[in-house]
């Protein structure tokens, strides 16, 4: 898969990436490495073909996008790390696995309990990314999660297969069925994206890539 493979140049900016994010709570080396090698081994598992390290990269290149809209910056940068480390589609429980290694690796980095608290939070709201209630922090966060929804359709295209590659052990007419009704919740919402600034980048394109996949689905 051209989008999402994993190059060593990749790897190279993401840990420069990590390394310049926890350098304003701690200087040690060993822990800026551990910690690095812990998310790459986790994001690299077999089992992630679109939950891998590029998602965490395309999320980091977003950010740096929308970082002047932001308020709460090293939370979200945590967020994005940490939303997907624990990733088991035969798993119901991988938004509270992930918030609670977040927490006890955060917590080992000296991040505040005020930053680790509400990236614990964003995290589990990527659960069923209902985000009406929340920050706009928050409501930006999760529509930068949703992104991939308003992509190019080649990179769309992908993506989808990507996720179907994730659901394999599913057969095939439980998986259409099921990703069709998720899709279908997505196009009846008034707007797929919560923000401005994600409505206007994203929105169109979304319903397209969307509606082409359901359609996609539907034939027999």
């Amino acid at each position: 898969m051209i989008f999402f493979t994993v190059s060593e140049n990749d790897i190279v900016f993401l840990k420069h990436q990590w390394n310049g994010l926890i350098s304003f709570y701690t200087s040690d080396i060993s822990l800026h490495n551990s910690t690095f090698r812990m998310l790459k081994d986790k994001y690299s598992e077999k089992s992630r073909f679109y939950h891998n390290l590029i998602h965490i990269k395309l999320l980091l290149d977003l950010y740096e996008t929308l970082k002047d809209q932001i308020q709460e910056r090293d939370a979200i940068r945590f967020s994005i790390w940490f939303h997907d480390v624990v990733y088991d589609t035969k798993r119901n429980d991988n938004e509270e696995e992930s918030a609670r290694l977040a927490f006890e690796t955060l917590g080992g980095l000296n991040v505040n309990a005020k930053t680790i608290k509400l990236v614990q939070e964003l995290i589990l709201a990527t659960k069923d990314h209902d985000g009406r209630t929340f920050s706009e922090d928050a409501k930006l966060f999760l529509d930068m999660d949703l992104a991939i929804l308003g992509m190019s359709r080649e990179m769309y295209e992908e993506y989808s297969k990507a996720i179907r590659e994730e659901y394999s052990w599913v057969p095939e007419l439980t998986y259409r069925k099921g990703r069709k009704k998720i899709l279908e919740s997505f196009m009846d919402r008034e707007k797929i994206y919560f923000t401005a600034v994600m409505q206007k980048r994203f929105e169109e394109q979304a319903r397209r890539n969307i509606n082409e996949e359901i359609q996609s689905l539907e034939v027999q």
